[in-house]
């Protein structure tokens, strides 16, 4: 859920609202159609609702994880794309008038990109960075592992990660504590 959550650009709890209205509905849909068409049953008390609910519900759940588990042992789980240097250079940007140009010979210009900082009560503290300097894309030892590192004069700048697919990579970085999933993304706006 969270991949979705994240892949979409939805918060998180954002999506754990979605799937909780989602399921709601098509539960109480499921009732009704079951009152409607199966008329010779027999009346369901709310004890016995909730029971039958709760155990089909755990085991939804149940083979839900394991084919997610398996699917994911096959190897058929989400993976950042692969990119190289040159995928990397162009023009990125946040959808919000901030871009970051990453020239080939390794310069990088900022305009008005989001940095993000730690406040003294650990709230997430925003700056805006404009400036010039540089960029390495280092591809580390796996899809999971690879990094491009900006730096710019005066800006504080974390290092980026790469998601999404290879016909539209994404830069991101946390905003904030890693663990909240909230992410600072910036597109191609240049896609080859």
């Amino acid at each position: 859920m969270l991949a979705v959550a994240v892949l979409a650009e939805v918060s998180p709890l954002a999506g754990l609202g979605w799937w909780l209205a989602a399921t709601v509905a098509l539960a109480l849909a499921a009732l009704v159609a079951r009152r409607l068409l199966l008329t010779d049953r027999p009346w369901l008390s709310g004890g016995n609702m909730f029971g039958s609910v709760v155990v089909y519900g755990t085991l939804a759940v149940v083979v839900a994880g394991a084919l997610a588990g398996i699917g994911l042992y096959a190897g058929i789980g989400y993976e950042p794309p692969r990119l190289s240097t040159e995928r990397i250079a162009g023009t990125w940007s946040d959808g919000k008038g901030g871009t970051l140009v990453l020239a080939a010979d390794g310069k990088a210009t900022a305009d008005r990109i989001k940095t993000f900082a730690l406040g003294e009560s650990f709230d997430s503290v925003v700056h805006e960075c404009t400036g010039t300097g540089t960029w390495t894309y280092e591809p580390g030892s796996g899809p999971w592992s690879q990094t491009v590192d900006v730096s710019l004069d005066g800006c504080a700048m974390d290092t980026w990660e790469v998601f999404g697919s290879l016909e539209h990579p994404k830069l991101f970085v946390f905003i904030g504590d890693p663990d909240s999933g909230d992410l600072y993304t910036l597109q191609r706006r240049d896609q080859r």
